[in-house]
């Protein structure tokens, strides 16, 4: 694949307008939810990665209260997330229908006048995005975007390295985490999801996996894998060639 240079510049001033400087925060139920229920990045890449992409993109861009931003057209989004420009606008207007129906993000009236966007909070209840009172988040490198990794990674890819992230959040173990079933469903993932993304995260050298020895000699010892997301490698340019 060749890289999407036009789409890379505009990522790049699109999120020079944001102000930020490190990462974008996303609430822990964004990612995991123990309540049984997919959580909603899951629930966006499972029915279109495009979905998952244009959300995670408007968070970012959105970064004061009251997160709002101005009305984009979809042929500048088709652009920005390098969506082919014969088909780009309708499917990335078919992504934001999407977005309102499920209450993440309403249209409104900006304080100038003019049209813009507001988003709401990811557990569709309508209420509007609001980060005070949040005890625990999700940190996205700001590189995702400013790199154009966001671009070559797919949603399944992209809800895993999420899911990674939490799961490595606070983690001191060299080797990362280990991960269980369990954890699984609270992410909304497959055991399918999770092998092939993380074998495409791994080739991509945004993840390092050990495997190791669990248990002792009263139960019966197994191999598992732990997880270390390589987020360093997020501040590189991506090996466009792999794709």
């Amino acid at each position: 694949m060749e890289t999407p240079s036009e789409a890379i510049a505009a990522l790049g001033t699109f999120t020079d307008r944001s102000k930020r400087k490190s990462s974008v925060n996303f609430p822990i139920e964004y990612v995991k939810r123990a309540d049984g229920t997919t959580p909603m990045a899951g629930r966006l890449f499972r029915s279109n990665d495009l979905r998952l992409k244009l959300h995670m993109t408007l968070v970012m861009r959105a970064t004061k209260a009251p997160h709002t931003l101005p009305r984009l057209t979809t042929r500048y989004l088709a652009r920005l997330l390098n969506v082919p420009g014969d088909t780009g606008p309708r499917r990335l207007n078919d992504a934001m229908k999407w977005l309102r129906k499920e209450n993440l993000i309403a249209d409104i009236t900006l304080a100038d006048g003019k049209e813009g966007t507001q988003l709401l909070q990811p557990d569709g209840s309508g209420d509007l995005w609001e980060v005070k009172g949040a005890t625990r988040w999700v940190g996205v490198p700001l590189s995702l975007w400013t790199k154009g990794w966001i671009l070559q990674l797919n949603g399944r890819d992209l809800a895993v390295l999420l899911a990674l992230l939490e799961l490595n959040g606070g983690s001191k173990h060299p080797q990362g985490e280990m991960m269980n079933g369990h954890r699984k469903k609270q992410y909304g993932l497959a055991d399918d999801t999770w092998t092939r993304a993380t074998q495409e995260l791994e080739k991509l050298g945004l993840l390092r996996t050990t495997t190791v020895v669990w248990g002792n000699e009263e139960h019966e010892l197994r191999t598992r894998k732990r997880y270390r997301p390589v987020q360093q490698k997020l501040d590189d340019l991506p090996d466009w060639s792999v794709t």
